[in-house]
């Protein structure tokens, strides 16, 4: 039986746009954004900031030693902002109706700047990120990331919860193969999905 719900956010709750983020640091002077994101990602300083194993003014830096002219902290959060959509309606609403029954959580490999682009996306009336969810796992604040699996049993340590009454929600293969090789119920997420429908035929 499931008592709990943990969600991914980027990919799931809130739609990726690599293009406009590439062309967003085109625009400031980065033209190899995109080859460096692929090289980084899974490995390098973007890795380690999503850990929490650099700070914010140390990952700008980084990316200002491949930019040319002269970039300001603003161009720089607004370029790796547009990576990011507006959350829908929709999956507003099937928060707010599944925490009337689930406890929820995020599971999140994210990072300062982006949480700053993403918090207001989740304001709607009086509700804020933190109403949606019992609480939130951010992996630049635990100090560690998906999908290694020491993230998943901190997240349920620190949730008091049973893996076997959860089910988890990511857009990343690797992360859904380390969540049921440690017992959890998952779904794999696609943004073709009707995210409401695949979570009620599994809960």
């Amino acid at each position: 039986m499931i008592k709990n719900i943990v969600f991914d956010l980027g990919g799931v709750l809130v739609p990726l746009n690599r293009r406009a983020c590439e062309d967003a640091f085109h625009a400031i002077g980065f033209d190899d954004f995109g080859k460096i994101l692929n090289e980084y990602v899974q490995g390098g300083f973007f890795l380690e900031y999503e850990k929490g194993a650099i700070t914010t003014s140390e990952f700008r830096d980084i990316l200002r030693s491949y930019i040319e002219n002269e970039v300001t902290n603003d161009q720089i959060d607004y370029a790796m902002g547009s990576f990011l959509e507006i959350i829908s309606e929709e999956k507003l609403d099937l928060l707010i109706s599944l925490k009337s029954r689930y406890r929820l959580y995020m599971l999140s490999n994210t990072n300062e700047i982006a949480m700053a682009v993403v918090k207001p996306f989740f304001n709607k009336g009086n509700l804020t990120i933190e109403d949606y969810f019992d609480k939130l796992f951010l992996s630049y604040e635990m100090k560690m990331a998906k999908p290694d699996s020491e993230i998943f049993l901190k997240m349920a340590k620190d949730a008091s919860f049973k893996v076997s009454e959860t089910l988890f929600i990511d857009d990343s293969p690797a992360n859904i193969q380390t969540a049921i090789s440690l017992g959890f119920k998952t779904l794999l997420y696609n943004h073709d999905m009707d995210l409401k429908n695949e979570v009620e035929k599994l809960i």
